[in-house]
Protein backbone atom coordinates (compact mmCIF):
# COMPACT_ATOMS: atom_id res chain seq x y z
CA UNK A 1 0.00 0.00 0.00
CA UNK A 2 1.41 3.11 -1.09
CA UNK A 3 1.28 6.36 1.07
CA UNK A 4 -1.27 8.26 -1.12
CA UNK A 5 -3.95 5.51 -0.65
CA UNK A 6 -3.40 5.96 3.15
CA UNK A 7 -3.74 9.27 3.30
CA UNK A 8 -6.87 8.79 1.29
CA UNK A 9 -7.89 6.47 3.53
CA UNK A 10 -7.53 8.02 6.81
CA UNK A 11 -9.19 11.38 5.13
CA UNK A 12 -12.32 9.32 4.37
CA UNK A 13 -12.92 8.34 7.49
CA UNK A 14 -12.69 11.66 9.02
CA UNK A 15 -15.67 13.26 9.40
CA UNK A 16 -16.48 16.27 7.02
CA UNK A 17 -16.68 20.02 7.48
CA UNK A 18 -21.10 19.66 7.54
CA UNK A 19 -20.87 17.46 11.15
CA UNK A 20 -18.49 20.16 12.43
CA UNK A 21 -20.96 23.13 11.54
CA UNK A 22 -23.83 21.11 12.98
CA UNK A 23 -21.91 20.59 16.19
CA UNK A 24 -20.58 24.14 15.79
CA UNK A 25 -24.95 25.18 15.44
CA UNK A 26 -25.72 22.98 18.21
CA UNK A 27 -23.49 24.62 20.93
CA UNK A 28 -24.65 28.03 19.75
CA UNK A 29 -28.17 27.22 20.24
CA UNK A 30 -27.27 25.60 23.72
CA UNK A 31 -25.56 28.88 24.79
CA UNK A 32 -28.19 31.16 23.63
CA UNK A 33 -31.08 29.05 24.96
CA UNK A 34 -29.08 29.46 28.36
CA UNK A 35 -28.66 32.97 28.14
CA UNK A 36 -32.60 33.92 27.10
CA UNK A 37 -33.69 31.52 30.13
CA UNK A 38 -30.93 33.54 32.13
CA UNK A 39 -32.79 36.66 30.87
CA UNK A 40 -36.42 35.21 31.39
CA UNK A 41 -35.80 34.70 35.26
CA UNK A 42 -34.72 38.02 35.52
CA UNK A 43 -38.00 39.29 34.01
CA UNK A 44 -40.76 37.74 35.20
CA UNK A 45 -43.35 40.30 32.99
CA UNK A 46 -41.88 38.73 29.77
CA UNK A 47 -41.57 35.48 30.69
CA UNK A 48 -45.38 36.06 31.39
CA UNK A 49 -46.07 37.76 28.05
CA UNK A 50 -44.42 34.41 26.21
CA UNK A 51 -46.21 32.03 28.04
CA UNK A 52 -49.49 33.86 27.33
CA UNK A 53 -48.81 34.34 23.70
CA UNK A 54 -47.85 30.32 23.43
CA UNK A 55 -51.30 29.58 25.28
CA UNK A 56 -53.16 32.15 22.77
CA UNK A 57 -51.27 30.20 19.94
CA UNK A 58 -52.24 26.58 21.29
CA UNK A 59 -55.73 28.06 21.55
CA UNK A 60 -56.30 29.30 17.86
CA UNK A 61 -54.31 26.52 16.79
CA UNK A 62 -57.37 24.08 18.44
CA UNK A 63 -60.17 26.18 16.97
CA UNK A 64 -58.77 25.96 13.55
CA UNK A 65 -58.73 22.26 13.81
CA UNK A 66 -61.76 22.39 15.07
CA UNK A 67 -63.19 24.29 12.52
CA UNK A 68 -61.39 23.10 9.83
CA UNK A 69 -63.19 19.51 11.09
CA UNK A 70 -66.54 21.32 11.31
CA UNK A 71 -65.94 22.71 7.46
CA UNK A 72 -65.40 18.91 6.33
CA UNK A 73 -67.96 17.40 8.16
CA UNK A 74 -70.47 20.12 6.12
CA UNK A 75 -68.79 19.53 3.13
CA UNK A 76 -69.49 15.49 3.33
CA UNK A 77 -72.97 16.60 4.39
CA UNK A 78 -73.19 18.36 1.48
CA UNK A 79 -71.80 15.43 -1.43
CA UNK A 80 -73.90 13.19 0.81
CA UNK A 81 -77.29 15.29 0.02
CA UNK A 82 -76.35 15.99 -3.30
CA UNK A 83 -76.17 12.17 -4.31
CA UNK A 84 -78.75 9.91 -5.69
CA UNK A 85 -80.46 7.24 -3.17
CA UNK A 86 -78.98 4.44 -4.55
CA UNK A 87 -75.48 5.88 -4.09
CA UNK A 88 -76.87 6.99 -0.52
CA UNK A 89 -78.06 3.04 0.46
CA UNK A 90 -75.10 1.99 -0.91
CA UNK A 91 -72.72 4.23 1.17
CA UNK A 92 -74.62 3.55 4.61
CA UNK A 93 -74.01 -0.47 3.71
CA UNK A 94 -70.64 0.33 3.54
CA UNK A 95 -70.06 1.86 6.61
CA UNK A 96 -72.17 0.11 8.58
CA UNK A 97 -70.48 -3.01 7.21
CA UNK A 98 -66.98 -1.36 8.02
CA UNK A 99 -68.18 -1.25 11.40
CA UNK A 100 -69.69 -4.15 12.15
CA UNK A 101 -65.95 -5.62 11.33
CA UNK A 102 -64.53 -3.35 13.51
CA UNK A 103 -66.55 -4.11 16.28
CA UNK A 104 -66.79 -7.73 15.87
CA UNK A 105 -62.77 -7.84 15.78
CA UNK A 106 -63.00 -5.79 19.11
CA UNK A 107 -65.12 -8.02 20.68
CA UNK A 108 -62.96 -10.97 19.50
CA UNK A 109 -59.82 -9.56 20.78
CA UNK A 110 -61.55 -8.84 24.45
CA UNK A 111 -62.81 -12.68 24.65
Amino acid sequence: MDVNEIIKMVEKSLPDETLFSEVLKDIVKDELKDYLKTVLDKNPSIKKQIKDAIRKYTDAKMQEIAATTEFSKAFISLIIASMPEEMKRELMEDFISIFQREITKTVEKTL
